[in-house]
């Protein structure tokens, strides 16, 4: 295959990083965008030169000249567009999470068995470089026999009015945040056994986000086969800015990995500078910019990684095929369920 070409149905946040992504990767070409939105479409296809652009993803799913189609849309329509561009013969990019229901998840993976086409689960942390580094030091034995995992990411809340209803969203800060550590340690550890969650109860019960149907802070306990646990946690009640953070312990040693805050640069600045982290409320005072989001938070790994699957064939990492986005779905809804239900989730 020459040069794959990409699709992209979503033109706000989430279509624009991706489209950032896509420009720099030798081999990708974004032919078409799709938004409901005439000026968000526009606006795109003004920034990014694209030649094409539709008023519907399935107007650009029937594109003869689209190989690959990027999923950058609201949560409640993931599956829908993933089931449409299967059934019309086009690998997915997928963005978290899966689907918004198990039955919209199952319906997902009956288009996919039956598709023959790729299908990428879009789990960035996978391809985190820190993150890349500490698997390396698992796998060599540098802290001996996993006992115990965290793993988080939480901010002050979602700026897409989407998140606030559950119809749309599927949840609360656990589908929308604490999606990235459970995707992460499913593709490090396997399938959990069983889950334990807690969450606050959404609406008037939250902490801070009255306004949010769903959880503005939740958490759970993955048990897995051997004995390991996995604590993750997502939450919208915490300031200044995302706080990803990775921490693993073992029997001769341990490791932790703060993915948004760890790198090298600090500033400070009475007046503020142009922008510091994700969610950030300001800038003035001591920072610790990011020096390059895409590439910290694994993107252009995790992009370049697809294109060559679809272009020369390499083997697709684990943790990102479609099973691997049932599964961390099934995590998410079972660790819904142990909370309305206040008990232990089995997923044997």
């Amino acid at each position: 295959m020459k040069n794959v070409r990409i699709g992209i149905i979503g033109a706000k946040f989430a279509g624009g990083f991706h489209m950032d992504v896509w420009k720099t990767i030798p081999g990708a070409e974004v032919t078409a965008v799709a938004d409901l939105e005439e000026k968000a479409r526009t606006d795109f296809q003004k920034k990014y030169g694209v030649s094409k652009i539709y008023g519907d993803g399935e107007e650009l799913i029937r594109d003869p000249d689209i190989d690959l189609v990027d999923i950058c849309v609201p949560n409640f329509l993931h599956a829908k567009i993933a089931i449409a561009a299967m059934r019309g013969g086009k690998s997915v990019i997928c963005e978290k999470p899966f689907a918004t229901t198990m039955d919209d998840a199952d319906k997902v993976m009956e288009a996919y068995a039956k598709s023959g086409v790729k299908f990428f689960y879009a789990e960035d942390w996978i391809f985190a470089p820190a993150l890349q580094r500490m698997e390396t030091i698992l796998k060599s034995g540098g802290i001996g026999n996993l006992f115990f995992l965290k793993g988080k990411e939480v901010h002050n809340g979602s700026h897409s009015p989407y998140a606030k209803k559950i119809e749309f969203c599927g949840g609360g800060s656990i589908i929308h945040l604490g999606v990235h550590p459970i995707g992460y340690f499913h593709h490090l550890l396997g399938m959990p056994s069983k889950v334990t969650g807690f969450c606050s109860p959404g609406s008037e019960g939250n902490f801070i986000h009255k306004d949010f149907e769903g959880e503005d802070w939740g958490m759970g306990v993955l048990h897995f086969p051997n004995g390991t646990k996995a604590l993750i946690e997502g939450n919208y009640i915490t300031s200044g800015g995302m706080d990803d953070v990775v921490e693993v312990y073992g029997s001769e040693g341990r490791i932790r990995v703060d993915i948004t805050f760890g790198g090298p640069l600090s500033v400070f600045s009475k007046k503020g500078i142009d922008y510091a982290v994700e969610k950030a409320e300001f800038t003035h005072g001591w920072t610790h910019p990011a020096v390059d989001e895409n590439d910290s938070l694994g993107y252009r790994n995790e992009l370049s990684h697809f294109l060559g699957c679809m272009k020369d064939g390499i083997e697709q990492q684990h943790g990102t095929d479609a099973q691997s986005g049932f599964n961390t779905f099934r995590i998410i809804d079972a660790l819904y369920r142990s909370h309305r239900e206040g008990k232990t989730i089995s997923l044997a």
